[in-house]
């Protein structure tokens, strides 16, 4: 199996009409209009195989590459009603990683999820995403962000080359499916969770899937 374990629900985005998805020729540029730290966030997520896809909060809204928009006019942000997260596309690095982020700062829970990125009422692609959650409006959002760019600017070993050429030559997204866990592994662990019995639930160990926070109940992406 994997570091993490998946949220009990699928994540839903929706993006603008216009949004240049398939080959992005700003992805790390667009993202420090809003800061910075966002840029630099994203940039590092490159190195490691994965995206910065949005970063949602009460204060800072939604803002991230699929939501130029609101990047783009920071007067009229869509400001959430939920808590804090973070989405990056999924990759094996950036999972170990973020798992000891969210074993180390308080109040902080990070898992895996299926996102379905639509435009409108059509289906642009399905993939597979790793969403870091606040458990409370209490949490320090500055403070947080702070400590997780320290933590990919510490862990890096890109020095900003897969940035460059994405800015350069453009980026293109695709999916990361579900076949990158061991089926195997998925298969049998399946099994063993369907039968009612506290002998396989030994083995098993905790269910294979964790509640999102109640901020987040219901909530669409």
């Amino acid at each position: 199996m994997g570091i993490l374990p998946y949220w009990d629900q699928n994540v839903d985005l929706e993006i603008s009409p216009w949004m240049p998805y398939g080959k992005d020729y700003n992805p790390v540029s667009v993202n420090s209009m809003h800061s910075d730290q966002l840029g630099s966030i994203a940039s590092l997520a490159m190195g490691m195989d994965s995206e910065l896809i949005y970063v949602e909060s009460a204060e800072t809204g939604q803002v991230g590459a699929l939501f130029r928009e609101n990047l783009m006019m920071p007067g009229k942000r869509r400001h959430s009603d939920g808590g804090f997260s973070v989405m990056f596309g999924y990759s094996s690095i950036m999972e170990a990683l973020l798992g000891m982020f969210a074993q180390a700062f308080p109040g902080i829970k990070a898992g895996l999820a299926v996102c379905g990125v639509w435009d409108r009422d059509m289906l642009v692609d399905e993939c597979k995403v790793i969403v870091l959650v606040g458990e409370s409006h209490m949490l320090n959002e500055i403070k947080c962000m702070k400590a997780l760019q320290e933590v990919m600017s510490a862990a890096s070993t890109d020095g900003g080359a897969i940035s460059f050429f994405a800015e350069r030559f453009g980026y293109r997204r695709f999916s990361i499916p579900f076949e990158t866990d061991d089926v195997t592994n998925l298969s049998i662990l399946k099994l063993l969770y369907d039968f009612e019995f506290d002998a396989t639930r030994s083995v098993v160990g905790p269910p294979p899937e964790v509640p999102l926070p109640d901020l987040f109940r219901g909530h669409k992406f």
